[in-house]
């Protein structure tokens, strides 16, 4: 079984041979190009020095024999600001918005970056399970253990060209819609996690 490890745990020699891109790229995915070499950049040269100093922390789900990155995830703090019509918005949609004393900010964790490496991206490993929905597991299962500790309403990420339908399949919400080059921010209610715990 593959395991987690925080970045600071795996070789650096290991992380440099990850990458998420793909071997071709169509016409007009040159931004989603840039999206994935970004990421790669992030792993190989900015995640340790983040998670040393607290900024992000980076997590990788490693290889049984520890010689290759099958993806990573990583994670902060931030507040997420919801107006009344967005909140109006996600009411029709279902999604039951905590109000408490007009507050419009929530508190929230920051899905700041979740990839697959190319090699293993939509590849089963488990009872049909993919990679990325192990990988997706973790993520809850750490926000969960988070939110029963310390308050936080949402998980919050930008998604890339490729993956929104990814997240929208584990029902995060388009909060705010893609803007010329600024990624659609989408937000998961970290609730639906602890109800189903209590469950």
């Amino acid at each position: 079984m593959p395991h987690l490890m925080p970045v600071t745990d795996v070789d650096s020699e290991i992380i440099n041979q990850f990458t998420c891109k793909f071997d071709k790229y169509g016409e007009g995915q040159e931004e989603l190009l840039n999206d994935h070499t970004k990421i790669d950049y992030f792993l190989k040269e900015e995640a340790l020095s983040h998670h040393l100093n607290q900024f992000v922390r980076t997590y990788l789900l490693v290889s049984d024999q520890e010689d290759k990155v099958i993806g990573f995830f990583s994670l902060y703090n931030e507040e997420i600001a919801i107006s009344n019509g967005q909140k109006k918005r996600f009411t029709f949609k279902g999604v039951t918005i905590y109000k408490s004393m007009e507050v419009e900010v929530y508190p929230a964790i920051r899905l700041h970056q979740f990839a697959i490496n190319k090699d293993f991206q939509g590849v089963n490993f488990i009872d049909n399970q993919k990679y990325s929905d192990y990988l997706m597991g973790t993520v809850f299962e750490t926000v969960r253990q988070v939110a029963e500790k310390s308050g936080c309403m949402f998980i919050g990420l930008e998604a890339t060209d490729n993956s929104v339908g990814f997240y929208e399949g584990y029902e995060f919400k388009t909060l705010k819609k893609k803007n010329g080059k600024i990624l659609p921010y989408l937000i998961f209610k970290v609730a639906d996690l602890l109800i189903e715990d209590l469950g």
